[in-house]
């Protein structure tokens, strides 16, 4: 569970479910679309841990 805190899971999600386009019917690509904006926006809001590069 604590994967789910780290930003680049999040990426990787989207990115994941944007391949999920090629089984779904072309009806539901804006499901995949919207879940992947989703994981992606939230990727990018979530605040990386540990310590800082100078």
């Amino acid at each position: 569970m604590n994967r789910l805190k780290e930003p680049s899971t999040w990426a990787g999600l989207a990115g994941l479910v944007q391949g999920a386009k090629l089984f779904v019917p072309p009806q539901y690509h804006f499901v995949i679309d919207g879940a992947s904006i989703f994981a992606g926006g939230l990727a990018a809001l979530i605040t990386e841990k540990g310590p800082v590069a100078k």
